[in-house]
């Protein structure tokens, strides 16, 4: 009866095992895909929020990038993110610097957009960078000769 105990507990620890290490298969499976599926996401959107053509297509870019976010973390089991090894946070956190600065200086460029001295030299015939003098006023000779005169 003792032994049947023990090789009950024994069976009963060995599938227990089993049972953890398919649990943590899976665990790394969700992890290394969520990894996947945001690394694309990041790098889609450091693009698309680049090419914006106005302040209104980059604030759309902008909402659908943290919507999309938002969607993939909460398609995993919560802790999910715990799971991602320290390689796979520091790529995040790279792509996300990445996006951050193509955000800002996208939007940067958007509002305060850069003329080039040449074009508008060559547009309006003008050369820019010679400031244009105002004509001094000329004394006529009658005043002129009749501040001698007194």
């Amino acid at each position: 009866m003792r032994k049947s105990r023990v090789c009950v507990f024994l069976l009963a620890m060995t599938m227990l095992a089993s049972c953890s290490s398919e649990k943590q298969k899976k665990d790394r499976r969700d992890a290394d895909d969520m990894f996947g599926k945001i690394s694309a996401l990041i790098s889609d959107y450091t693009l698309k929020v680049s090419e914006a053509k106005d302040s209104a297509s980059w604030a759309e870019a902008c909402s659908e990038f943290e919507e999309k976010l938002d969607k993939v973390n909460f398609s995993y089991p919560p802790d999910t993110d715990i799971l991602l090894t320290e390689g796979q946070n520091d790529t995040i956190q790279s792509l996300l610097q990445e996006y951050v600065n193509a955000r800002d200086i996208r939007i940067r460029d958007i509002l305060h957009p850069k003329i080039e001295n040449d074009t508008i030299s060559d547009s309006l015939g003008v050369d820019v960078n010679v400031p244009e003098t105002s004509p001094q006023p000329k004394v006529s000779q009658a005043g002129a000769s009749h501040n001698h005169d007194n």
